[in-house]
């Protein structure tokens, strides 16, 4: 997989790198990339080019810009969409279709039983829809009080399981984690095999299992 941009010369992103801290010294070039990953991430338009094996692909399909690590969403609306349509096709399945007929069954006789017990004359839906059962019960990924950073991997786990996201791109993730957080979250990455790219706007100590891009203040690029 590669991530290149049409101004620069090197490849951000590569088969041979799992992770690979940016570092962009310009404020201008910090926030001009930036703003515009975050665009493409959000189906606009730009210069970023996402490939696999020389083919490109998605952008916003693909990837996931993780602005506030401290603050990420496991069961955001994206994923639980995706993750009703998979348990939805389960409860179609040859394993699954007598249960869903008889839990469909025992819906419609537990309504007519409360329609005895009223003085009332009702009218539902005979076909359930699963996926309105799914929202009814709450149902979603477990997502109890972890260490924030546990949350992070789990939701990356999440992104990549789910949604089939090959790049994980993170701002200045290191405002918010130490380099031994950095290097776990390396491995972790790298033991999904998937792409993590930092962007950081400074360079701090090097971290084991990065390599490094760097775009200096006078905008020359070193990698």
């Amino acid at each position: 997989m590669k991530l290149v941009h049409g101004d620069l010369s090197g490849e951000i992103v590569n088969e041979q790198k799992e992770c690979v801290e940016w570092i962009i010294e310009s404020p201008e070039l910090f926030s001009k990339y930036v703003g515009e990953l975050y665009k493409q991430a959000n189906k606009d338009e730009g210069e970023f080019v996402l490939s696999e094996n020389n083919k490109e692909i998605d952008i916003a399909k693909y990837s996931e810009i993780v602005i506030n690590p401290l603050s990420v969403e496991i069961n955001n609306r994206k994923i639980l969409n995706k993750l009703y349509e998979e348990l939805h096709k389960l409860s179609s399945n040859e394993v699954l279709y007598m249960k869903t007929l008889e839990l469909t069954k025992l819906i419609q006789e537990y309504l007519l039983d409360l329609e005895q017990e009223t003085n009332y004359i009702l009218e539902f839906n005979n076909e359930v829809e699963m996926n309105a059962l799914f929202k009814a019960v709450d149902l979603k990924c477990e997502d109890s009080g972890e260490d924030f950073f546990e949350r992070l991997v789990k939701y990356i786990k999440v992104l990549v399981d789910l949604l089939s996201v090959k790049l994980v791109v993170f701002i200045n993730a290191r405002c918010f984690l130490n380099d031994e957080r950095i290097r776990r979250l390396c491995e972790e990455i790298k033991y999904m095999e998937i792409k993590g790219l930092f962007i950081e706007n400074s360079e701090k100590t090097c971290v084991e299992g990065m390599e490094r891009y760097i775009i200096d203040k006078d905008k020359c690029e070193i990698y």
